[in-house]
């Protein structure tokens, strides 16, 4: 299969309907998403990148067909913690107790990895239902994590999906969503960078 054969592919299999919501939903150009489908345009390094985190495959697998493509993928799981906010109205985590079960794993899973649920459309009506896999945990923030989007936790236990910006105020971010105003100036107890995102 072609490079483009197998983002098709792969898209199907996430369920997501068309390229055209699948290239909304990245933000990339939907022309540019379109034509790497259909094979015009060679698929970048730094997009192939982009289009395997929105995946969940490989880089490689991508490009060359190297690799395990993970759309099959079953058997290894980890934890369902709870639900994140996209938008300002966050949700919280349940607690281990209220029995969310496990959800296959995403490629490249650790026995750290955890899974979310996202509520809400503030990142698009596709996202709406969809999983949130992260990982490494970083209290305080890292700068690493700046302009990555990101599981963030906030002082009084409000989880989000939100891209990560620095505030000219010392110790505070700015939290931003595609269709939502950005929240300023938050206090960030923790965050994560976002591996991998998913139907459910």
């Amino acid at each position: 299969m072609t490079p483009g054969e197998r983002l098709k592919q792969v898209r199907e299999r996430r369920g997501v309907p068309s390229a055209k919501e699948a290239a909304e939903a990245m933000g990339v150009p939907v022309a540019t998403y379109i034509q790497h489908e259909n094979g015009v345009r060679g698929v970048r390094p730094e997009r192939a990148q982009q289009y395997a985190i929105f995946y969940g495959v490989s880089p490689e697998w991508i490009v060359y067909g190297k690799g395990d493509d993970a759309a099959d993928k079953a058997g290894a799981t980890v934890p369902l913690v709870g639900y994140v906010g996209a938008g300002a109205e966050a949700h919280f985590y349940a607690s281990a107790d209220d029995g969310l079960g496990e959800v296959e794993a995403p490629p490249e899973a650790t026995t750290d990895t955890r899974a979310a649920e996202i509520r809400g459309e503030s990142l698009g009506p596709l996202f709406e239902g969809w999983l949130v896999f992260y990982d490494d945990v970083r209290t305080p923030v890292t700068p690493d994590l700046i302009g990555q989007l990101c599981v963030v936790g906030l002082p009084n236990d409000k989880v989000l999906v939100k891209k990560l910006r620095l505030s000219r105020t010392p110790g505070l971010y700015h939290l931003l969503s595609n269709s939502e105003a950005p929240m300023l100036d938050q206090e960030v107890a923790w965050a994560a960078k976002v591996k991998t995102m998913r139907p459910r």
